[in-house]
């Protein structure tokens, strides 16, 4: 059955509330939501070797209350909702929150609570034992990391980059706009974060290329959000034309892109 779930909001803006920088990014990740990776069941992708290297180093989501900070379209959500008692999804762009549940739906799970919310200003009064927060800018600076951290009663478990690398698709097209390529390194942010406050932590490197196959229409849509995010205004012309050497003998899209990761696991309690 379709089911249009009810998205809790707790973004408390102030009276007269203009535009900023935090609602483009919403519209940004609203662009992005439907070019973006959904759940995929199966142990071998991506996320469900994440998953099994947290539970292989102590981390046991089973049972469990748990928040999962930036959750985007779900990836992780719906899988740790197979596990956990409930899961709390909170979320800038209420179009990844849609589509969330719509799969949540599909999965036959009642058990995720989606919040429509900014990090910033995101506010509940409860606490979870397990708070997972994976690749998400939303942890820039150290009040938003002692928030990670006032929310979760047991365990944190962080993703974060070390270093990553422009996908092979955006290279060329950040060279043919003369946009510096972005960088977002926050793992070793993390890490200085824990050691100033003395939490210790373990820490688990992983290397490795996503390799992800799109419909035409989809990376278009993707390509040219992440230019408009970086205040250039696409050719869609030569977009389209550049997309073509992505194109596999199968008809896809396919897109590269190398990273480094860490993901570290700490105790709260």
């Amino acid at each position: 059955p379709c089911i249009a779930p009810v998205v809790q909001t707790v973004c408390r803006q102030p009276k007269g509330y203009a535009m900023t920088a935090k609602n483009s990014t919403r519209e940004f990740w609203n662009s992005r939501a439907e070019s973006f990776p959904r759940y995929e069941a199966g142990a071998d992708t991506y996320e469900g070797r994440m998953l099994q290297l947290a539970r292989d180093n102590g981390v046991d989501f089973r049972g469990k209350t748990v928040l999962d900070v930036g959750c985007g379209s779900g990836m992780y959500t719906i899988r740790l909702a197979q596990e956990a008692a409930s899961v709390t999804a909170v979320d800038i762009s209420d179009e990844m929150l849609r589509i969330l549940m719509q799969d949540a739906a599909a999965q036959g799970l009642a058990n995720i609570r989606p919040v429509l919310s900014d990090w910033e200003h995101f506010a509940l009064e409860e606490r979870f034992q397990i708070v997972f927060a994976s690749m998400t800018p939303a942890l820039s600076d150290d009040a938003a990391r002692e928030k990670l951290q006032h929310y979760a009663l047991e365990q944190v478990v962080f993703m974060g980059f070390t270093e990553r690398k422009t996908s092979d698709v955006m290279a060329g097209l950040y060279t043919h706009y003369g946009i510096t390529p972005p960088q977002f390194a926050d793992a070793p942010d993390m890490r200085t974060w824990l050691e100033s406050q003395r939490i210790q932590y373990t820490t688990l490197p992983v290397d490795g290329e996503w390799v992800v196959p799109h419909t035409r229409e989809k990376l278009l849509g993707a390509c040219a959000a992440n230019l408009r995010a970086r205040g250039a205004e696409p050719d869609m012309a030569h977009l389209a034309t550049h997309l073509e050497g992505f194109r596999n003998q199968n008809g896809e899209y396919v897109e590269r892109t190398e990273y480094s990761l860490e993901m570290l696991i700490w105790h709260t309690s």
